[in-house]
């Protein structure tokens, strides 16, 4: 038992290590294992018994940052706040995860990359889709999301969206010098782009 809280406690300091080390550089590719080991205070030969290689560790930052999103989103939702706040709480936690990676990691996250690609489809049908599901719910419930809205049509269009930044990864490089195109996207996935309602379909006629 405490050798298992001992290897999880140094799992948990490795991969601080290296999210705080990735962060702090423009080219994630120049942080070495051994630098890492000497911020999380192991040894290189640690980080192999623990990860293998550089690629599998790079892996599991991702893993970490995404689940740790995931749970903070999830928290929220599940909370007793107003809809207003959730939804500005999951908004800030995208930003912060973002801002806690570099580029070479948002590439991986939107890519077709072979390792990362099925474990971010896999999270996205099985959690994400089903968290997204619960805040309409709740939104409905709250009286900010239209009743009449589908929750069929809204899977779809977070597929969509899915499939959009990943065929444009680098739509979100350097987001932090250009938060103002970044807040127009969110508003267009949120509002659309009609500032006045139109009978689209005619069925007032």
């Amino acid at each position: 038992m405490l050798e298992n809280i001992e290897n999880t406690k140094k799992r948990k300091q490795i991969l601080a290590a290296a999210v705080e080390l990735f962060r702090s550089t423009h080219d994630v590719r120049r942080v070495s294992l051994e630098a890492i080991a000497r911020e999380a205070q192991v040894s290189p030969t640690t980080i192999y018994n623990y990860f293998g290689n550089r690629e599998t560790l790079v892996f599991e930052v991702i893993k970490e940052l995404v689940r740790t999103n995931i749970d903070h989103n999830r928290a929220l939702i599940n909370s007793d706040l107003p809809f207003p706040q959730k939804l500005i709480g999951i908004i800030s936690g995208k930003l912060e995860l973002a801002d806690k990676v570099n580029n070479e990691i948002i590439e991986k996250l939107l890519s077709q990359d072979k390792t990362v690609a099925p474990f971010v489809d896999q999270i996205f049908e099985k959690e994400i889709k089903p968290l997204w599901k619960d805040m309409v719910a709740d939104g409905k419930k709250q009286g900010y999301i239209d009743p009449s809205l589908n929750d069929e049509a809204l899977l779809i269009y977070l597929d969509v969206l899915q499939l959009g930044f990943r065929a444009r990864p680098k739509l979100f490089q350097g987001f932090q010098n250009n938060m103002g195109f970044i807040e127009q996207l969110t508003r267009l996935m949120f509002y659309g782009f009609l500032k006045k309602e139109i009978d689209l379909f005619r069925k007032e006629e």
